[in-house]
């Protein structure tokens, strides 16, 4: 069990680092590992009973805390300063690519 628990926590240390003006590691590949980690993440943090698939209400809880690791990844991207806080210039410069190279989150 412990195992099982490694890689979750070694997920959101990475990204309460990215969320609090870290930046990845070295190994990272970019957006695309940086999303599929929060993706992983969520998915294994909604899925409260551990049996690796999400039930209904499971699944509710997967979009929202999804939502809630992409903004932290995305306003980590825009804090270019790393002082917690977005000023209007870095929401500004945010703008061209409009999600910093993560795709817009889904409806939910």
């Amino acid at each position: 069990m412990t195992q099982r628990l490694l890689l979750p926590s070694a997920l959101m240390a990475v990204l309460a680092g990215l969320a609090l003006g870290g930046s990845a590691p070295a190994a990272s590949g970019g957006a695309s590992s940086d999303l599929a980690a929060a993706e992983a993440a969520a998915f294994t943090e909604a899925d409260a009973n551990g049996d690796g698939k999400l039930t209904l209400d499971e699944f509710t809880n997967y979009g929202a805390l999804l939502r809630q690791k992409l903004d932290a990844l995305r306003f980590a991207r825009l804090d270019t300063n790393g002082d917690g806080a977005l000023t209007q210039d870095e929401l500004s410069a945010g703008h061209p690519g409009a999600c910093s190279g993560f795709p817009p989150p889904p409806p939910f």
